[in-house]
């Protein structure tokens, strides 16, 4: 077949090649009108009632599955769809219209909550734009309900439909419903033709590790249940059947299969952490024999709830992560808000710019309430066990400081253990780089987030197709600042990590051992990958002249799969 190229908005990095596996909501982009006579007005708000119902059974039965699979987060998603559903002042609406004009109750739903999706896409908020998608998923339901349809995979019921795992999910909206109808931890990747950056679409993949673009004009209208996708969440781009130098350009690295090792330990003076934003995440990590979690982003658990949480709430959620990991290292990044991270439930003033805005270290210290509460639970853990704690999005020493002050403040209101907390620096901004020795100087360790100091330093956004090609890990500028980190971290004796998405990539772990950074934190799934690099680095190296982080030797093991 021909190859098919789309462009669109990458909403979260990485590629991958995988089957398609079409999703159908029955968006329901027109519906017919007509009038119903005078008598069968009533029979027709009956109708309405008995969609309503329905739909609220559909709710809570969905709401209660994905609790028990995925979590009371992503399940309060469904319960706040079904609140707004109900509202008095919508129902009310609708059956004041029907009365009214005698209109059928379909093309008065569509009319009314039609009218609620305009009204949201004018509001300033990006996030309460998109909420958008919550107002069109009430109105599928009740008319899917209505004409007796049911969304789900084109292939559902068929012997050999995967129900996404190991698929490339393709379809119009990713909308909170498919989350009940998947094998939600396999799926590979998400290609959607509407979404944006704080959508369900974007916090689910990110959560996930896995690529993610939206945007992607009627590639539904092409796409077929089995055929061959590329999806290049780095550069917003969707292929489907794929040319041959197409992959081999893209996707450098091969499953691994067959006669390759496998290397089920980190080689001795080297560390392979995983990326984490939820508890399936850990799980996935302490499976592949990850040496710990190197990021933990404490403020998804914030964006999926849609509220302030709780410092018993956190700690709880706090807890479940260490007891998972087991005796490996965790290290929870702080609330890192703004930017594509937005806590809209805050009500902060809008910013022209919000990623040079209020956010990072900025936000915890403008926020004491909200620091202190993360900050206290996080404290009670050491009771438990050592934790590490890593300051977002510090741009110079004294910010530092101030923020650690802070802590150290905040921790004479809470039993805690001392010796079991330590605490870091992210390295994101160019101006902490530069300051790197006076901040490992005070620091416990510190690690570098590649993605957003490659947008810094080049002064580019990676989602904007103008200047995307900017968006560089091979720029020799960016490679002095990391050589510059890594020599203060050497004569500091303070470990550093990467923790972006360029340490995943094939040929950058051999660089970054190159020049000193022995500590990579990716994706689990990229995990066996970058292991394998550095065994093999390993095996081409009679010694290796770097800093254990962990304090202890490994020796590599490595079985045939």
């Amino acid at each position: 077949m021909t190859m098919m190229e789309f462009d669109g908005l990458a909403i979260n990095s990485g590629r991958v090649v995988a089957p398609a596996c079409l999703y159908s909501s029955n968006l329901h982009k027109s519906v017919d009108e007509y009038l119903v006579e005078e008598t069968d007005i009533e029979s027709e708000l009956l109708r309405f009632d008995s969609a309503l119902k329905q739909s609220s059974r559909d709710l809570e039965a969905i709401s209660t599955r994905v609790a028990g699979g995925l979590g009371i987060v992503e399940s309060e998603i469904f319960l706040a769809q079904n609140h707004i559903m109900n509202d008095a002042v919508i129902v009310r609406q609708i059956r004041e219209i029907v009365r009214n004009t005698r209109k059928n109750v379909e093309a008065v739903i569509f009319e009314v909550y039609r009218d609620y999706e305009e009204k949201f896409r004018a509001m300033d908020s990006p996030y309460l734009r998109e909420r958008v998608s919550d107002i069109s998923e009430i109105r599928r339901r009740l008319l899917d309900n209505l004409k007796k349809q049911k969304p789900g995979f084109l292939c559902e019921g068929q012997q050999h439909c995967q129900r996404g795992a190991g698929r490339i999910i393709v379809a119009e909206e990713f909308t909170a419903d498919m989350m009940a109808h998947m094998n939600f931890e396999h799926v590979r990747a998400f290609a959607t033709e509407h979404g944006g950056i704080s959508s369900h679409a974007a916090i689910i993949a990110r959560s996930l590790g896995i690529p993610a673009v939206t945007g992607l004009k009627n590639i539904t209208e092409f796409a077929k249940c089995g055929q061959r996708v590329l999806v290049d969440g780095d550069r917003g781009k969707v292929y489907l059947e794929p040319k041959d130098e197409i992959l081999s350009k893209l996707i450098a690295v091969e499953e691994v299969s067959g006669d390759q090792k496998v290397y089920i330990a980190t080689p001795s003076g080297m560390e392979v952490l995983a990326n984490a934003s939820m508890l399936e995440d850990v799980k996935q990590a302490k499976q592949l024999n990850a040496d710990g979690i190197g990021l933990y982003r404490t403020e998804i658990f914030f964006i999926k709830s849609d509220r302030l949480l709780s410092e018993d709430e956190q700690f709880a959620h706090y807890t479940r992560v260490v007891d998972e990991i087991g005796d490996r290292q965790v290290t929870f990044r702080l609330l890192d808000v703004g930017g594509d991270k937005p806590l809209p439930f805050l009500r902060i003033q809008k910013e022209s710019n919000p990623y040079l805005g209020w956010r990072g270290a900025r936000f915890l210290l403008g926020n004491p309430d909200i620091f202190a509460s993360q900050i206290r639970a996080l404290m009670r853990l050491t009771k438990k066990k050592r934790i590490r704690v890593m300051v977002p999005m510090v741009i110079d020493e004294n910010q530092y400081s101030m923020v650690v002050a802070a802590i150290r403040e905040v921790g004479q209101s809470v039993e805690m253990v001392p010796e079991n907390l330590s605490i870091g620096a992210m390295f994101e901004v160019p101006s902490a780089c530069i300051q790197a020795k006076k901040i490992f100087k005070r620091a416990d360790f510190g690690s570098i987030g590649s993605n957003d100091l490659i947008q810094y330093l080049f002064a580019v956004d990676r989602n904007n197709e103008q200047v995307s090609a900017d968006y560089n890990p091979e720029h020799p500028v960016l490679w002095d600042m990391l050589e510059a980190m890594a020599t203060a971290s050497r004569e500091t004796r303070k470990p550093v990590s990467i923790c972006g998405e360029m340490a995943g990539r094939e040929g950058i772990v051999k660089r970054l051992l190159d020049i000193g950074i022995n500590s990579l934190s990716v994706s689990p799934r990229l995990i066996p990958q970058v292991r394998n690099e550095m065994a093999v680095y390993a095996e081409e190296k009679e010694s290796l002249p770097i800093l254990d982080p962990r304090g202890f030797k490994q020796n590599a093991k490595r079985i045939k799969v």
